[in-house]
């Protein structure tokens, strides 16, 4: 005669399964997690190599953040041609895909009419550090200047921040296509992250990081880990900001960590930021 499980042996399997479901599922989660951290470190790992390599053939300049020229250019804004530094490094990447960030949401879907490897170029979830590799300085944005700093004047290149993960464009408060800028042949927020104090040098910018200020209250509504409170600069998983450092190597950083120098905080107002300690600031040419 066969023997059967009775019910109650079931549920207790059942039960058992549950639990052990439970355990792991986090576990895979995390692993998961871990994974994409590892190929957005990859990712900002190749972006650098080829900003540097486009740094080399450019007589030891940085990419300026915009080339505002018509001339092979993949988008016009305000009808003048528009190339970030994203697109200018494109010929040393040879692919769309390292410029989006796998642990960050995909970005918007553009036009079909669009080249995808333009629009991850566009659209990058990597951000320059513009306000000291290629500063905007001028009377007024419109009619300022791109100014490309040398890589042999940064006084330490293991210790100056050069790209950074950032928001995707599915974060923010505009379509695929729009950009925060403050006129013709300026700056744009799409392709670029803010340092924590980017007041201190005679520049152009969007705001210091902190709360209340325009990448919290307008640009990305109070989302702290696309970057509402640290400038665009994104904090996923474990709060870890991915950023290449201008010699080209690539950790995961705290924010608090690239604030050092500042008096940062998670709830510090955008107006209340001061540098504290020039030795620890990480984002200038110093």
């Amino acid at each position: 005669m066969r023997k059967a499980f009775t019910l109650i042996e079931l549920l207790v399997v059942i039960a058992i399964i549950a639990i052990l479901a439970a355990i792991l599922f986090p576990v895979f989660a995390q692993a998961k997690q871990a994974a994409k951290k590892t190929q957005s470190i990859s990712n900002a790992k190749q972006l650098s190599l080829g900003v540097l390599m486009y740094s080399g053939d450019a007589d030891d300049l940085f990419p300026v953040a915009i080339a505002w020229s018509d001339s092979g250019a993949p988008a016009f804004l305000g009808g003048n041609g528009y190339q970030p530094w994203s697109w200018l490094v494109m010929p040393y990447i040879k692919t769309g895909g390292i410029f989006q960030d796998p642990t960050a949401p995909p970005k918007e879907a553009w036009p079909t009419t669009w080249n995808p490897l333009t629009t991850d170029a566009l659209a990058t979830q990597y951000g320059y550090n513009y306000t000291y590799l290629s500063p905007l300085t001028g009377p007024a944005p419109s009619g300022g200047t791109f100014t490309p700093i040398s890589q042999t004047s940064l006084g330490n290149v293991a210790e100056t921040v050069m790209l950074a993960s950032k928001f995707s464009t599915a974060e923010d408060s505009l379509g695929a296509t729009g950009v925060y800028w403050y006129g013709a042949r300026s700056i744009t927020t799409t392709i670029g992250v803010e340092s924590p104090d980017c007041y201190s040098i005679p520049q152009w910018c969007f705001d210091n990081w902190g709360t209340g200020g325009f990448y919290d209250v307008t640009y990305l509504r109070g989302n702290y880990a696309a970057g509402a409170y640290t400038g665009g600069n994104s904090v996923r998983g474990a709060e870890l900001t991915v950023v290449a450092w201008a010699d080209g190597h690539v950790t995961a950083k705290k924010a608090s960590a690239l604030a050092a120098g500042t008096n940062w905080t998670k709830t510090l107002p955008v107006g209340s930021l001061v540098q504290n300690d020039k030795t620890k600031y990480v984002w200038d040419a110093e």
